[in-house]
């Protein structure tokens, strides 16, 4: 199997103006289901999870312990991270211009891990599996807190997806192209996902306080452990089977689930919101950015 990514066409442009018709898919545009769920600030219920997910792959796990900065500047990886993400998504003709980044800074993220193995941050199963998650985080947090999802969003959620993913340069030699597809990928991929010390630190560390911050590290920790305690019980209470028990988790307890069923009840009373208070600011930014292109198009169908 090669160990590179597709690599995104770089589309004829007029100018700096790149016409969406010559992108390898049809950018996410006003009323998708992923417009709605990505910038949603509900999702940040799920982010410990998705990460977990991304990082228990062998080699994504074996690439963040060796090339990233998570210990010593969480936030500023957390801000280039919310960025590339909100570039891919509501990003419009833009998102190519991100795979094409993502493809170039993932190049030299290689070597070997601790069991011996080879690692490519470009290998097409892992870039595949990062972008997956994304999927599988989206479809729990409209599932859970959401408006919910009829099979026919469903579907449209995986068809954004899908669009998504060319656009950022997943090969389509190994990218499902229906939902059944997708969850034999997914079901093929649990067993294969792993403990390693990076899902350790996600579960367990509290991350360094914020710099240039007033609050003693002392505070920040006596605040972030109960969070932190709380998103492990929810990861517990989501999580498949197997995969918990191999990161070391406990199985949910009845009072777990309980505290769990109250936490996404609550959650829940954001759909009452509008959604300039629903959204993450920086979605918002992001969404005004694109809607003043001319060539932003709508989805056919808004959701929801």
């Amino acid at each position: 199997m090669s160990t590179v990514a597709s690599r995104v066409p770089t589309p004829r442009s007029t100018g700096d103006r790149p016409d969406a018709g010559e992108l390898p898919a049809r950018p996410l545009g006003p009323g998708s289901v992923v417009w709605y769920a990505a910038g949603d600030q509900r999702v940040l219920l799920f982010a410990v999870r998705a990460l977990l997910l991304q990082v228990a792959h062998p080699m994504v796990g074996a690439g963040v312990f060796e090339h990233s900065v998570y210990k010593t500047d969480p936030y500023g990886r957390l801000w280039r991270t919310t960025e590339s993400v909100n570039n891919q998504v509501y990003g419009g003709v833009r998102a190519a211009e991100e795979g094409r980044r993502l493809i170039r800074m993932h190049t030299q993220i290689k070597g070997v891990d601790a069991d011996g193995r080879r690692y490519h941050a470009l290998d097409p199963t892992a870039y595949l599996w990062v972008h997956a998650t994304m999927l599988d985080t989206w479809r729990l947090m409209l599932r859970e807190v959401g408006p919910g999802l009829t099979d026919e969003q469903d579907q449209q959620l995986f068809e954004e997806w899908h669009r998504m993913a060319l656009l950022i340069g997943v090969r389509p030699s190994v990218l499902p192209s229906t939902r059944a597809e997708f969850e034999a990928m997914w079901e093929q991929m649990l067993p294969r996902l792993e403990n390693n010390p990076v899902v350790q630190d996600l579960l367990h560390v509290v991350p360094r306080r914020p710099p240039f911050t007033p609050i003693p590290q002392r505070l920040f920790d006596a605040v972030g452990r109960p969070l932190l305690r709380r998103q492990r019980e929810l990861v517990a209470c989501t999580l498949d089977p197997g995969l918990r028990a191999r990161i070391g988790l406990p199985a949910p307890t009845p009072a777990m689930r309980r505290r769990v069923r109250r936490t996404l009840r609550v959650a829940r009373l954001g759909n009452r919101l509008p959604d300039w208070l629903r959204q993450a600011p920086l979605a918002r930014l992001a969404v005004r950015r694109t809607l003043r292109d001319p060539r932003t198009r709508p989805e056919p169908v808004a959701y929801p």
